[in-house]
């Protein structure tokens, strides 16, 4: 096979517009798979996949064409070919304001500034500006991770925006985020599916996404398919969405009715399951929230803090009473609910170990103090007094003119589990 077999970055005059490419006897051509926001309901670009036939016309795996041992000095014919033609055919079937994505090898970004500048060009023949065109790390090794930065760098200089694919696969990780500062992050297929199968996983993924917000990057959950999966990248504050359940990949423009009926149905199911966690929420905490309004007005009036407490932690899942002043410091032990049999008298003890301890960074003490007499309540957060999720309970109150922070923890788990609901959907971060 000869290179010119295959559509490739050549010099001004050559064509561009093509719809396949021969690559010996197969035939090569492009199939676009939509990527949504979800806030504007719409999509926003375009992933290109390669679609490889044989002479019958029966489809082989795009692998077994780009992952196959290529020549020495034939494979970036091979890969970029590929793009371009990806390239020339989305240019013919886009509109202004979508974005092409496309995938790259990490090989693929250490090349030449001649040979960078050569691919900004060809784009720019098909009226393709570089800020609309998407190139993807492909999660895989890398010989030299600094060529690789600088590479990437290179081609965000001249205005190309850069994804990093697959992230929470392979040797993707945080720390790969911070090297290549991305735009996009993309996550892997396996994130939002092992988070369907698992409430634990499903806690931790708007985490994720905050997580790589605050490296600066917008985040695309990728493989979307159930309903479930795709209310769950609603919950967790993701940007964009892509996967069979909004849009197969084609090779024209998604269908906006039909995408816009998915869209819609969605954001209605999202806000009844928003609604229908915040009646739950309400129920499940209005008994504790009135035992420590109690306890509080107690306090106030001169009882002892192990007595105001005590109604609290009789309830179900309430598990520790405890007082902090102005500062943040703790002032005495916890009060908490015995955990072994014994005489009524020792069902509230107090820890001493806490003595001291000061908490003034946690949400629940510079809420309560910012708005004294306001109950405070936190999102659930994993307790460092056992491992499970907890929820804080916090309220500011003035005993003879000085200023005390009563805190109550409920094990949240033993709540959800022995109630069958789910998660607080608001609160802030504990």
């Amino acid at each position: 096979m000869k290179p010119s077999e295959l559509l490739q970055f050549r010099g001004s005059n050559a064509p561009l517009l093509n719809t396949s490419a021969r690559l010996g006897d197969l035939t090569l051509s492009s199939a676009f798979q939509p990527i949504f926001s979800l806030s504007h309901r719409r999509s926003i670009g375009y992933e290109a996949l390669l679609r490889v036939r044989d002479p019958t016309g029966k489809d082989v795996h795009p692998l077994a064409v780009l992952g196959r041992t290529a020549e020495q000095g034939r494979w970036d014919n091979l890969e970029r070919g590929v793009q371009l033609l990806h390239a020339s055919n989305f240019a013919q079937m886009a509109n202004a304001r979508d974005r092409l994505f496309l995938n790259v090898r990490p090989d693929g970004f250490i090349v030449s500034e001649t040979y960078r500048r050569l691919v900004a060009d060809s784009m720019r023949r098909l009226q393709l500006t570089p800020d609309r065109v998407v190139l993807e790390v492909l999660e895989m090794p890398n010989g030299n991770l600094q060529q690789l930065i600088d590479g990437v760098a290179s081609f965000r200089q001249l205005g190309f925006q850069i994804a990093l694919d697959d992230f929470g696969a392979g040797h993707s990780n945080i720390d790969r985020v911070w090297q290549l500062r991305p735009d996009i992050v993309k996550l892997d297929r396996t994130v939002i599916e092992q988070a369907a199968q698992s409430p634990r996983l499903a806690r931790q993924l708007p985490r994720l996404v905050s997580l790589l917000h605050g490296t600066g990057a917008l985040v695309v959950v990728e493989g979307v398919e159930t309903q479930r999966e795709a209310l769950l990248a609603t919950e967790c504050d993701s940007d964009f969405v892509q996967g069979f359940y909004f849009a197969r990949p084609t090779a024209d423009r998604a269908d906006e009715a039909a995408y816009r009926t998915v869209m819609d149905s969605l954001w209605q199911l999202f806000r009844v399951r928003v609604e229908e966690n915040a009646r739950k929420e309400s129920v499940l905490l209005s008994t504790y929230t009135g035992a420590v309004q109690a306890a509080a007005e107690r306090f106030e009036a001169g009882i002892d803090i192990a007595q105001t407490c005590a109604d609290f932690l009789r309830l179900e899942g309430a598990e520790r009473c405890f007082l902090l002043n102005a500062q943040g410091e703790q002032m005495g032990g916890d009060i908490i609910v015995a955990r072994r049999c014994g005489s009524p008298s020792d069902r509230v003890r107090a820890r001493e170990d806490a003595l001291g301890a000061c908490w003034e960074r946690r949400p629940y003490f510079r809420n309560a103090i910012g708005q004294p007499g306001k109950m405070q309540i936190t999102r659930p957060y994993l307790s460092i007094n056992g491992a499970h999720l907890c929820v804080t309970l916090s309220i500011a109150i003035r005993v003879m003119g000085t200023l005390w922070i009563l805190c109550a923890d409920i094990d949240w788990q033993h709540v959800v589990d022995q109630c069958g609901a789910d998660n607080p959907a608001g609160h802030d971060e504990a």
